[in-house]
């Protein structure tokens, strides 16, 4: 499936699920959750934290644009006419996601995060800039609806902006925005604040040509190399008997979702049962917003549980980039590494290993080194030559068409010669 533009939608995006990016059983309808193509690390910081070793970079992007969608999202929640204020420097608090997803459950670690070994010296990372916003006259001006950040070891950042932006009159303001963390380190960028009476309309992009699976291993074809695919309820039912017909060596299915609470993909026994029978290699995946250790623990509890004693050939992946103000689950870049030590961990006890699924803005600024060090990865990048510099095993590369699927479903290429189990 494409990708969309990164940085398009922060709400919206929000509100997208499944595994790398999820595809509806309507081929005009692509329902995308990874939003990477364009990452681009302008710097690079270092932590001190007791629990993980994180060394992250700041995931700004060369450039951006926000759609109606976005915007529309955004502000159909907030307060009206709010009448502007003349200070040169407004504090904004965590607002609450506006999308239509259940709010994460809350986390059952302290209200403060645990203190590093030494000086915190690591500058919080801004994982959506929001360079350019366009706002909708009359509504409420909240900076926190269009950026996300976060911080190693601090859970509640504080986001500030400095400059003059008037939510009743058109116009273009800009600002600097700045996020500090407890120890005092700050990252700021700016932002051109687009006040506008109306959303602008943007042409809609003509639907690009699916690749056959066919084509996709010939255009990928090497050494050391298998081709796969990753399916849930949208791909349907489907004939893995064909797929395998087709080249297809191996498939990732998805369990379910959990936000506050666990939702079981309604065809993952269907799927599990036949890709197993059609003789394919078989991992699953869950896609989760746990950010607590505890948390974390259980849906391994609750994977191992649907599986019922079925031994998988490959991982389960530990698919988490609810990166779209990230700030409001109260967290830190800490607590979501060690949730997935905890659930690695808690796998193990029963045979099963993870994985980390991530694009590239995932892998550079959330995963902890010490996690990718020790944990196969699962590359999302929808380019034909990705500039991931990291270490992967297995590449989400594109999407396209395979005998057995009425539909699109993901292209997956594994490399038998690195860590993918």
């Amino acid at each position: 499936m494409k990708l969309k533009p990164f940085l398009a939608v922060l709400a919206a995006a929000a509100a997208l699920t499944g595994c790398g990016n999820e595809i509806t059983n309507d081929s005009s309808q692509l329902v995308s959750r990874s939003e990477s193509e364009t990452v681009t690390s302008s710097q690079s910081v270092t932590s001190a934290s007791t629990t993980t070793t994180w060394a992250p970079s700041l995931a700004y992007t060369a450039t951006s644009r926000t759609t109606a969608a976005k915007t529309t999202t955004t502000t159909t929640t907030s307060a009206s006419s709010a009448a502007p204020a003349k200070t040169t420097t407004a504090t904004t608090a965590p607002a609450p996601t506006t999308t239509a997803r259940p709010k994460p459950a809350a986390t059952a670690a302290p209200a403060s995060a645990p203190a590093p070994s030494g000086p915190d010296k690591t500058k919080p990372v801004v994982f959506y800039g929001a360079y350019s916003i366009t706002h909708l006259a009359g509504n409420s001006f909240d900076l926190n609806s269009y950026v996300s950040y976060g911080d190693d070891t601090d859970r509640n950042p504080k986001l500030t902006y400095s400059g003059y932006v008037n939510p009743n009159s058109p116009g273009r303001y800009n600002i600097t925005a700045k996020v500090t963390d407890a120890s005092g380190n700050s990252t700021s960028w700016g932002i051109t604040v687009n006040v506008v009476n109306s959303y602008p309309s943007y042409p809609s992009s003509p639907a690009s040509p699916r690749i056959s699976f066919e084509n996709f291993r010939k255009k990928y074809a090497g050494a050391n190399r298998r081709y796969g695919i990753d399916v849930s309820q949208w791909q349907g039912n489907i004939d893995f008997n064909a797929v395998k017909n087709a080249g297809c060596s191996f498939v990732f299915i998805r369990v379910g979702t959990k936000y506050s609470s666990y939702t079981l993909d309604p065809y993952f026994k269907t799927n599990l049962r036949n890709a197993k029978a059609a003789g394919l290699e078989v991992g699953v995946y869950l896609y989760t917003t746990d950010h607590s250790q505890a948390a974390a623990r259980d849906s391994a509890k609750w994977v191992i549980n649907q599986l019922g004693g079925t031994k998988l050939d490959l991982p389960v992946a530990f698919d988490w980039e609810e990166l779209s103000n990230f700030q409001r689950f109260g967290a830190s870049l800490n607590d979501i590494n060690n949730a997935y030590a905890a659930f690695r961990s808690e796998l193990a006890k029963s045979g099963y290993s993870a994985m980390i699924y991530g694009n590239p803005m995932t892998l550079n600024n959330l995963w902890s080194a010490s996690n990718k060090s020790t944990s196969p990865i699962w590359l999302a990048h929808y380019v034909d030559n990705t500039n991931y510099s990291g270490s992967y095993g297995i590449w989400q590369q594109c999407y396209g068409r395979i005998p057995g699927i009425s539909g699109d479903t993901d292209f997956n290429i594994m490399y038998t010669n690195k860590k993918y189990k």
